[in-house]
């Protein structure tokens, strides 16, 4: 696969705070990189600087061949950039057709290279009706939409998104993944994006890399990440009415292939086979005479980030 982006090594500090700490990562062509963290993790401050938006500290950067510090426009001219300000990121008062027409002009566009851009992405979301609209009468996917079409129209190879259905009615951002996930692998481009969201990586990201307080930690696929908790399911035990001589009995089961504790006052008990995992384990309980209250969930990105990062601020969004 063809490197799109090589980031080592990347540093950042506002005054006292270090936002990154010799971030690292690369990506290649025709895959989508997200980054998962919790907020305040480094996403952003990371995606702006490779988008040329914000000046780095230290470590060395190449998008595309290019160097970011020689080559900074050329790089702005071949990569698409969405951020989280989607209501000024259009003229309120300017059709969707007349917003995109300007942008284009701007990036060098001819009027019919604008045209043929437009009615190629405005069929693949469906939105030739909004075209005439004004940008201030649209709905916040709607206005979303339309950012994310503003990034593409210059067709670039790479694409950053940064939270890019963060606030959207659900089956307005399904519908931008199903969206973005087809016009990368189909048209071999490369995007990496930002989110907290659990079921949006795992739903587009071919890699993920894992970031907290402004260091990577790991990089692999969600598979990868989650095989290496040694279990696809868990079972979650109380730990106020369970013993500690029981739940040493538990973890001894053949049944069981590890455990780790995700929430406090809770153990997860991980096996390959959740009936006969739950069977065993409840099997047990009766044995000894314990009533503890349980329940599941199967192997999830957060738990591989606790296992990697070792502990966790905040919950991830679902």
């Amino acid at each position: 696969m063809e490197l799109t982006l090589s980031a080592q090594n990347v540093q950042k500090r506002y005054g006292s705070f270090q936002a990154l700490q010799d971030a690292s990562l690369e990506m290649y062509q025709g895959e989508i990189l997200a980054l998962l963290g919790p907020n305040g993790a480094g996403k952003t401050t990371l995606i702006k600087i490779l988008a040329t938006l914000l000046n780095r500290d230290a470590g060395q950067v190449a998008v595309l061949g290019l160097d970011l510090d020689r080559d900074a426009e050329a790089i702005r001219h071949l990569v698409g950039y969405v951020g989280q300000d989607t209501e000024r990121s259009a003229y309120a008062r300017l059709t969707v057709w007349e917003n995109l027409t300007f942008f284009g002009t701007l990036r060098g566009l001819s009027s019919g290279q604008i045209r043929a851009q437009v009615d190629k992405l405005a069929d693949f979301f469906d939105f030739r009706d909004q075209l005439d609209k004004l940008f201030v009468t649209l709905s916040g996917g709607q206005k979303q939409t339309v950012v994310i079409l503003r990034a593409l129209l210059h067709d670039p190879p790479l694409i950053y998104l940064d939270e890019p259905t963060k606030g959207l009615d659900p089956i307005i951002a399904r519908r931008i993944r199903q969206f973005l996930k087809q016009y990368v692998h189909e048209q071999h481009k490369s995007l990496l994006l930002t989110s907290h969201v659990l079921s949006e990586v795992d739903e587009l990201a071919d890699r993920v890399a894992l970031i907290r307080r402004g260091r990577i930690h790991v990089t692999g696929t969600p598979q990868d990440l989650k095989a290496a908790l040694g279990a696809p399911e868990f079972i979650e035990l109380q730990k106020e009415h369970l013993p500690a001589l029981t739940l040493q009995h538990l973890l001894e089961l053949p049944a069981v292939r590890c455990h780790m504790e995700r929430e406090p006052g809770w153990v997860s008990l991980g096996v390959d086979d959740l009936m006969a995992g739950a069977e065993a384990i409840i099997q047990a309980l009766r044995t000894e005479g314990i009533q503890a209250s349980f329940r599941h969930h199967s192997a999830s990105l957060e738990d591989a980030f606790l296992h990697y990062i070792g502990e966790l601020e905040e919950r991830f969004d679902a």
